[in-house]
């Protein structure tokens, strides 16, 4: 082994060859995250603040009216477009059979408890979303229903049918979650005491391992995985366009639900970077977490970075081109006028600094490139959803029924009950995936035994290549 690191200068640091030892402390390891109580006070503060600020919000303002809670629905969308997603990449990562992502995949998972807090958050939404039809007296600029997705207002609408898609998510989610951590479970029950042996007995005492029982997890992981995937883009696009698109009289647009679904992936990817390399490098884990997924994920974040642009051009020159007075009054307010500044950073945070990071190969291959680009992307989607959705719930309640904006209001800045729903929301997110942390082992332990007999380094005339049995 010492020979190969001295052939092969990719070898040290690219992948990782965990011995029979390493692999036998895991179970004790995974289940022991180490010192979090700082972080867990910190949460746990922030979410108290962020519930003064939501009961302070609602004696001063009430749920009947959308407009006070811009920077709540802000709030509620950055930390749902970036955990939601989230569980996604372990399974679509999982299904291409992609050696590199078994590190990730339970640090991904674990989002799936951060859904629940995304459906708690949301209910206090769907109290604010305003009437379909038009109560008031219908004059020449309005419209006896406002444009939204539900054409002529079917039953449920929207509320149960929102809510109903909601749920599934944290539902499939969770399953997921249970499913994978059922085998790391059973195999860490010894090394755990109190409640949390008492809880992985309940949940995993009935694993033996048989080949059976493999078949049917893999199974039913593939087939939640792609349910999973089917229902993320619909309800992606229920709330960019019930909560964003249909209270901007007249916006109408096929390019915006995209752009918030592809913020999604782009976002969530960066979160799983970042939590990956606290975990490499302070948690203890680099003989489990090489380079590898650093470099090759990083490569998918430069593509969603270039994405974004291009959609965000497409979006912008098509309402640019057309030249109408309701698509230059929605660039004024959310581009070019209003919320100028914002968009400015939301562009420099989304495309160009992770752009200017990750374009270097050399910056690509370290470990620390594609966690650093996704602070930026984390802060870029941030400006993204206060620009959208303040921005569309300040945009006036009573135009909300016409046929087009005619008037382009001012951006609104936030004041103190703002400020502590917003940092109180992402607040209680973390809180929860803390907890994750502490409740199921932080690591895929099954997927790295796995990969771990799948690989071996091999020399090849001059070189040392890494040779990868593949088992389907």
């Amino acid at each position: 082994m010492a020979e190969l690191k001295t052939l092969n200068h990719h070898y040290k640091d690219m992948w990782v060859f965990p011995d029979a030892e390493d692999l036998a402390g895991l179970p004790a390891k995974a289940t022991s995250i180490g010192k979090t109580r700082l972080l867990l006070w910190v949460t746990l503060i922030l979410t108290v603040l962020g519930v003064v600020g939501f009961v302070m919000r609602a004696s001063a303002d009430g749920l009947s009216n959308y407009e006070p809670w811009g920077y709540y629905m802000a709030a509620f969308s950055f930390v749902f477009m970036v955990t939601a997603p989230a569980p996604l990449v372990s399974v679509a990562f999982r299904l291409i059979r992609s050696h590199w992502r078994r590190p990730l995949t339970r640090i991904a998972e674990i989002f799936a408890l951060v859904g629940i807090v995304n459906f708690v958050l949301y209910i206090p939404l769907m109290l604010m979303i305003p009437e379909i039809a038009n109560p008031n007296e219908i004059g020449h600029h309005s419209l006896d229903i406002r444009r939204t997705l539900w054409i002529q207002v079917p039953w449920g609408a929207p509320h149960f049918w929102e809510t109903a898609a909601m749920f599934s998510l944290p539902l499939m989610s969770c399953l997921i979650l249970l499913l994978s951590s059922t085998p790391d479970m059973s195999a860490s029950i010894q090394y755990v005491t109190g409640a949390k042996k008492k809880l992985y007995v309940f949940l995993a005492g009935y694993w033996k391992g048989s080949k059976r029982q493999w078949l049917v997890m893999q199974a039913a992981i593939g087939a939640l995985g792609g349910l999973y995937f089917l229902t993320l883009p619909f309800v992606q696009f229920l709330i960019a366009t019930d909560l964003g698109m249909s209270l901007i009289a007249g916006w109408k647009d096929s390019i915006f639900p995209a752009i918030y679904t592809l913020m999604g992936f782009q976002t969530s990817l960066a979160a799983i970077l970042i939590i990956l390399y606290v975990f490499r490098k302070w948690g203890g884990y680099e003989r489990f977490i090489g380079a590898s997924p650093f470099w090759s994920a990083s490569k998918i974040l430069l593509g969603l970075s270039l994405l974004w642009i291009y959609h965000m051009f497409a979006f912008f020159i098509t309402f640019w081109y057309g030249r109408m007075e309701v698509e230059q009054n929605i660039l004024n307010y959310l581009f070019v006028d209003s919320w100028f500044w914002i968009f400015i950073l939301n562009a420099l945070g989304s495309w160009l600094i992770p752009f200017g990071i990750l374009v270097w190969n050399p910056v690509r291959r370290a470990d620390w490139g594609a966690p650093l680009a996704g602070v930026f992307v984390l802060f870029g989607a941030l400006m993204f959803n206060v620009r959208t959705f303040v921005g569309a719930f300040n945009a006036g309640r009573e135009q909300i029924y016409d046929i087009s904006i005619t008037v382009v209001p001012p951006a609104v800045g936030p004041d103190i009950w703002d400020l502590f729903m917003l940092i109180g929301v992402i607040g209680l997110a973390g809180l929860v995936y803390l907890i994750g942390l502490k409740i199921f082992p932080v690591m895929n332990i099954w997927e790295i035994k796995e990969g771990a007999m799948y690989q071996k380094m091999g020399r090849l005339f001059r070189g040392n290549y890494l040779v990868l049995a593949k088992p389907e």
